[in-house]
């Protein structure tokens, strides 16, 4: 007799598994950057950024420069990341970028509003189920895939002093499917009538950005900017309320699941950074940022199953007191310390035309453990190498009061193999090896008014 409602067990299966971990990552730029620009020169632009990249490296750079600026750019990064010697599945990502800088004055006083875009250019929002025991790319998989939108204002109160705040906005979900009808136990196909309903809710969380900027001399500047932590939980509810049929005197059948399951992580952190200008054609910049990864919550969904269905006498029917749900479980990441180092030198200048050249390093330590438990989120350490161009157009009078800059950037990461060696001999993943590189580049546009 169970073996004929198969269909509706398949059914409710379906509906468990929407409740399977999802991802916990932080923003599209913290992975690959914002700007070509600034991710030729390794990120490390806290301290002296001014360009529309600023929205996300350091609102406090957006009114250093008092210029109008309109930027639009696009990138293309490709993950070639094995285990064990085989191609993992992890898309490529790209994404569309836009940036504005306006500059206001009050008096003596000097202003400047900002607002930065990342789009994807594939899907707005992109989510996986994880899978426990199926090895993963947690910090590649989706991270990438979400839209990024910042809003910043900056203050100069002296000219030696910038200070800058914003908010950047996110969208947890509340997904409910309801199910309701009746399901023929031997003609599901045909007799059945089950009816479904869909609904979603999308609201929107907000977490602070905060900056400094701080110019001693003409050729040092410092820089510092903090990001606060956000935490998107999604809420899935599955509801069944089904009759099964077929078998004499209708079997009411009441099932829920109500899953909160953290999509979307980003830890609070820090940078702190140096810029130093020997010349007026050489450019030198540090940087190390602080990430606060110890906080991260369990990405296993906290998920409650209750089965309700009551039989008439004398058909044997198993049904269980309850179901075994998930249990969040901790994943053990520990802080990281991420060290950048930027070089830019001017190649041509003249009253017309200047043409830059760029190069960045970054060192990304990986704040996952090895997996040697039941858990299988993946991820190596990271060194990044960035090469970039940039082309300034200055005499543009009539047609532009102004400035137009074209900038190229590309990057490479190489993710040094790690061994994940399992503490039991009946593991049913195994141990395994990951390794990789990345790949990608873009460019960007900028028009700045005088």
């Amino acid at each position: 007799m169970v073996k004929r409602i198969a269909p509706l067990a398949l059914l409710l299966g379906a509906l468990a598994a929407l409740a399977l971990p999802g991802e916990a990552h932080a923003t599209p730029p913290d992975t690959h950057g914002f700007f070509s620009r600034s991710i030729s020169l390794g990120g490390a632009v806290t301290a002296d950024v001014e360009d529309a990249s600023a929205n996300y490296y350091n609102p406090a750079g957006l009114v250093r420069s008092g210029q109008l600026r309109l930027s639009i750019g696009y990138m293309d990064v490709h993950h070639f990341l094995e285990l064990n010697g085989q191609r993992s599945d992890v898309e490529r990502h790209g994404a569309l970028i836009v940036g504005l800088v306006a500059p206001v004055n009050l008096g003596d006083a000097r202003f400047a509003f900002g607002l930065g875009l990342h789009l994807p250019d594939q899907r707005l929002a992109r989510t996986r189920s994880a899978v426990v025991d199926r090895p993963r790319w947690e910090m590649y998989d989706t991270r990438p895939g979400r839209i990024y939108l910042a809003t910043n204002l900056a203050f100069s109160p002296v000219s030696w002093l910038t200070l800058g705040v914003g908010i950047t906005f996110q969208a947890p979900s509340e997904l409910t499917l309801d199910i309701r009808g009746d399901a023929d136990a031997f003609m599901p196909d045909t007799q059945s009538r089950l009816e479904h309903q869909f609904r979603g809710d999308l609201t929107s969380i907000r977490y602070p950005q905060a900056g400094l900027q701080i110019r001693p001399h003409e050729m040092i500047s410092i820089g510092l900017a903090y990001r606060g932590s956000f935490e998107l939980r999604n809420t899935i509810i599955a509801l069944a309320d089904a009759n099964i049929t077929g078998v004499g005197e209708p079997i009411p059948l009441d099932f829920s699941l109500v899953a909160i399951t953290t999509s979307m992580y980003g830890p609070q952190q820090a940078s702190l950074g140096f810029a130093f200008d020997p010349t007026s054609r050489l450019h030198f910049s540090v940087e190390l940022t602080w990430y606060d990864w110890s906080k991260h919550p369990s990405l296993i969904a906290d998920q409650e199953i209750i089965l309700r269905a009551d039989p008439p006498p004398g058909l044997n029917i198993d049904i269980p007191d309850e179901i075994t749900s998930l249990e969040p479980l901790p994943l053990g990441l520990h802080d990281t310390w991420v060290p950048r180092i930027g070089v830019e030198v001017g190649l041509v200048e003249t009253d017309a035309v200047q043409v830059d050249g760029r190069l960045g390093y970054v060192y990304e330590n990986s704040p996952f453990p090895a997996q040697t438990g039941i858990l299988n989120f993946v991820d190596n350490d990271k060194h990044t190498f960035s090469l970039g161009f940039g082309l300034t157009l200055s005499d543009l009078r009539p047609t532009l009061p102004g400035t137009l800059r074209f900038d190229v950037h590309g990057i490479y990461s190489y993710l040094p193999a790690r061994d994940h060696v399992k503490t039991s001999t009946v593991d049913p993943v195994g141990d395994y090896r990951s390794a990789g590189h990345l790949a990608g580049g873009g460019a960007a546009l900028e028009i700045a008014f005088e």
